[in-house]
């Protein structure tokens, strides 16, 4: 482990000049009270140390990544060197309200569409046009869970397709007519009325339905599930001055996502066991939607503690980066935990609560009945990115001092996407969102005060 230490110990008449001294050195905070340092005249000297740490990183598969009613489908396809080719195909059934009114006998059809409901759209490029296209399902959507790597088959033939122009805005709603055989079709059984009765006639009618990007075109879409993304039949009874809409949409219905990785010929090929942490080389990587994280080994805290005696941690940051894309249009996730680990690669929990590094100034741990330390949970703090900086930085002031002086555990941290939506949606499962980084730019960022009498 390599650790860069710049010290200054002196008395407190020069102790301005000195962290003044020390800060040009250290490249960091401008303001000795951001530090929090006892500035009280009766010490007898103050010392004042900024440290370095490098932290490794490997990666890491998370296992059972479930992706059944993430409230978002992620469609379409990227490719580059480190992740290869990644593609999500969407399923969910369809809904109905069986006492709509429906078209009569004699009703006349004005249009079929099919709405979507964009959540985002990520791509290196997004200048040309982005391709969607829905399709029936060939069998049903069980009640059962679905992971990243099950699927339906499904008609080839879409029912839908077009390709829209995401370049101005990627969160937006768009809609495209149905293909003509289906409109017909659907307006036929809709004056019938027999597949209409009730959802269950219905979901025997159509199972479900998939939804499909253009892998080529290296871009990927997120599409909300509800009652914004579905199919609208509008009709004219006899006697309608406007059109009326009947709606058949993916509102309160079972969906999930599949996702195919194929990583042939890249540095993350290696990665096939979940649950095994794999060194993939000096860049390492975390993909929304595949399950790949990042694992940071912070062992190097201990043997850097192991140096310390009676010292106080002023400020502790966590810096990622700067991480190697900085495309306006693929941004990474905006903030992330920090999830602990240990050797089985999980994310650890709690009572059903997994245990993160909470934010500053917020108790790390609470005592257990015989006296024993435990992590705290309730307010877990964010690993926050910078577009401007191109980083990833988190304060770990508290957690360090927590582990210092309280005796807390430290443990090895899973990067995790923290969510983005107010229904706290799973943001791991909401995207191809993604990043990586060189692991010489993972370290921790120490600023600490030992303070001794003569």
């Amino acid at each position: 482990m390599k650790v860069i230490t710049t010290s200054i110990m002196t008395s407190p008449a020069k102790l301005v000049g000195g962290l003044l001294i020390t800060l040009s050195i250290a490249s960091s905070c401008s303001d000795p009270s951001t530090l929090g340092l006892d500035l009280d005249p009766n010490n007898n000297q103050i010392g004042v140390f900024y440290t370095e740490i490098p932290l490794s990183a490997s990666m890491v598969l998370l296992d059972s990544f479930e992706t059944t009613n993430s409230f978002s489908m992620v469609v379409g396809g990227m490719t580059d060197d480190f992740f290869g080719k990644t593609e999500g195909i969407g399923f969910s059934r369809l809904a109905i309200s069986p006492t709509a009114t429906r078209p009569s006998q004699n009703a006349v059809l004005d249009s079929v569409k099919f709405n979507f409901l964009i959540e985002s759209v990520i791509g290196d490029d997004l200048s040309s046009p982005k391709s969607l296209s829905v399709h029936l399902l060939n069998e049903p959507i069980m009640d059962t869970i679905y992971f990243n790597t099950d699927r339906l088959d499904f008609d080839p033939n879409p029912i839908a397709q077009g390709s829209f122009d995401f370049s101005a805005r990627q969160d937006t709603a768009v809609s495209i007519a149905m293909e003509s055989g289906f409109s017909d079709f659907i307006f036929e059984e809709l004056k019938k009325g027999d597949n209409f009765r009730d959802i269950f006639t219905f979901r025997n009618f159509i199972p479900g339905i998939a939804f499909q990007g253009d892998t080529e075109e290296n871009a990927s879409t997120s599409i909300r599930i509800g009652n914004n993304t579905g199919i609208v039949v509008y009709f004219k009874n006899q006697g309608d001055t406007v059109s009326r809409g009947y709606a058949i949409t993916t509102a309160q219905s079972r969906h999930f996502n599949y996702v195919n990785s194929d990583r042939s010929g890249t540095p993350t090929e290696i990665i096939t066991e979940a649950g095994n942490a794999y060194e993939v080389g000096n860049r390492v990587g975390l993909k929304s939607n595949l399950g790949l994280t990042i694992k940071l080994d912070t062992s190097p805290i201990d043997a850097f503690l192991d140096t310390l005696t009676n010292v106080t941690f002023n400020e502790v940051i966590l810096e990622l980066g700067p991480l190697a894309s900085e495309s306006v249009t693929n941004r990474p996730p905006p903030s992330m935990f920090l999830n602990f680990t240990d050797d089985s690669n999980r994310l650890l929990e709690r009572n059903g609560s997994r245990l993160i590094v909470q934010t500053e100034n917020q108790p790390q741990f609470i005592t257990g009945e015989n006296g024993n330390i435990i992590p705290a949970v309730g307010n877990p703090g964010r690993l926050g990115f910078s577009s401007t900086s191109n980083l990833y930085r988190q304060g770990l002031t508290s957690y360090l001092n927590a582990i210092y002086r309280q005796g807390l555990q430290r443990n090895d941290m899973l990067l995790y996407p923290a969510p983005t939506t107010q229904d706290g949606a799973d943001a791991f499962r909401k995207s191809f969102r993604g990043f990586t980084v060189d692991q010489n730019n993972i370290k921790l960022k120490i600023y600490y005060s030992k303070i001794r009498a003569f």
